[in-house]
């Protein structure tokens, strides 16, 4: 019985190992070949394609074995990054200067510009682990988390608004609590769909389960001051 256990123990860790290199060599590969121009129509197109009907293009990307999602996936991410990199910027001050200060600036902007990217892979991650009866690829997860964020990508690039003028922020604020909202109803759909479960009533405490393990990681990462999204 033990023997029989530590096999199985075995085969999970090689599965991860194998799981974590295609993921990063695929990471890798895909942002070496990404193509601004003809990328940023196909994103759009995307976007336009989900938001027409998000549960369909979910399901899509759910059950396509060859990635070809996962590009946009990585640029809507990139985006995201790029977007709180540009706002963290902005909200440097320069009326002083020290290492010291420098080093804690860089330090937070660096902080918050992970963020995002470490939610998606811990949630992606979360998912990956719990979900043993209907396996799918990290890469699959993670793609499908990212489309259910995007609301909350696009809520990101309108804040910058405020940067203008603060007083933007009485349109801005309530269309991100909007868009946040729309965000964790599709991370439902997309996980139950990872999942391949029918019924609401079966799949929904899966789903606070999860929720529960995230928060409970957020809770100790924020304690490094990475603050998850």
């Amino acid at each position: 019985m033990e023997e029989k256990k530590n096999e199985e123990q075995n085969v999970n860790t090689e599965e991860i190992k194998k799981e974590t290199v295609e993921t990063v060599n695929q990471v890798k590969e895909t942002i070496k070949n990404v193509d601004i121009k003809n990328d940023a129509k196909e994103a759009t197109g995307f976007v336009s394609s989900m938001f027409k009907d998000p549960f369909g293009t979910i399901k899509q990307i759910v059950s396509d074995s060859s990635n070809k999602y996962f590009k946009i996936a990585i640029i809507f991410a990139i985006v995201w990054m790029a977007v709180i990199l540009v706002d963290k910027l902005f909200g440097v001050s320069f009326t002083r200067f020290s290492f010291n200060l420098a080093f804690k600036q860089i330090l937070s902007i660096v902080k918050a510009v992970i963020a995002p990217v470490l939610g998606i892979v811990v949630l992606s991650g979360i998912i990956y682990f719990m979900n043993k009866e209907n396996k799918k690829s990290i890469i699959t997860i993670i793609t499908a988390i990212v489309t259910a964020k995007i609301p909350v990508i696009i809520a990101s690039v309108v804040s910058l608004l405020t940067i203008i003028d603060s007083k933007v922020s009485l349109v801005t604020s309530p269309f991100a609590s909007l868009c946040s909202v729309i965000s964790i109803v599709l991370t439902y759909f997309a996980t139950k769909t990872i999942f391949g479960e029918e019924q609401n009533s079966k799949f929904f405490k899966k789903f606070v389960i999860i929720e529960a393990i995230y928060y409970a990681a957020y809770i100790i990462v924020s304690l490094l001051g990475i603050y998850m999204r």
